[in-house]
């Protein structure tokens, strides 16, 4: 099966999934997310600018990238669509540990960016290194990765957490088991670690250790919801 088809019913998943749990206003978070990555990637792309920290282009000509519906001759829909994936998944998380352990809601803010990098710092060497698909004109020790590509994920997933925050009143969460499938979802992205693990040992362990914490913190956090 083509990799898109497997996003588009992934991300049909996701729009169940949260407007089982949080109603049509996570619509906007998708929409938010899929806006602010779609114009920082063509702002990188197309200009002397990178949002990103350092210029890369993208393998166009990759299978993964089957759809061959590039944004402005670019940016891969694949790719798109990936990143409210990957957003909402890490918003899931974020809003079940800041419900669970009682957090403010400037930790929702922090935190949900921060589960976003995390899953960067394995998905990036993965699809850099082994599967080729796109390329940094300069990299860093962390892989090959530029360091401020993490700090670009982080503003890109800050700046749509921020506008949802603000303009959409979360609601508390109260105990559902289905709250399982986006940390399982997340737990999928440590398949990932052996390739990592072959090619340096002490930098995987740095990179998969913030994946690690995140698992552990939201399931403890849905185990807590179960006695609320």
């Amino acid at each position: 099966m083509k990799f898109i088809y497997l996003e588009i019913l992934f991300l049909s998943g996701v729009i169940i999934h949260g407007l089982y749990f949080f109603g049509p206003p996570i619509l906007s978070l998708l929409c938010f997310t899929y806006i602010f990555s779609t114009v920082a990637e063509l702002i990188s792309l197309k200009t002397p600018i990178s949002c990103f920290g350092v210029k890369y282009r993208y393998n166009l000509v990759h299978p993964l990238f089957a759809s061959k519906i590039f944004l402005l001759g670019v940016y891969p829909l694949e790719v798109s669509f990936a990143w409210v994936i990957l957003k909402y998944i890490s918003f899931c998380l974020g809003i079940l540990i800041v419900s669970a352990f009682s957090l403010p809601i400037i930790a929702e803010i922090v935190l949900v960016p921060l589960i976003l990098v995390s899953m960067d710092f394995i998905l990036d060497p993965v699809a850099v290194n082994y599967d080729k698909l796109w390329h940094w004109e300069k990299g860093s020790f962390y892989f090959g990765i530029p360091l401020r590509n993490f700090l670009g994920w982080y503003l890109v997933g800050l700046l749509s957490t921020l506008l949802f925050v603000f303009t959409v009143k979360s609601r508390p969460l109260s105990f559902n088991i289905f709250y399982l499938l986006p940390i399982i979802a997340y737990a999928f992205i440590l398949d990932n670690v052996p390739k990592l693990y072959r090619r340096n040992k002490f930098l995987t362990v740095i990179g998969v250790s913030p994946a690690v914490a995140w698992i552990i913190l939201s399931t403890v956090g849905l185990i807590i919801m179960v006695y609320y």
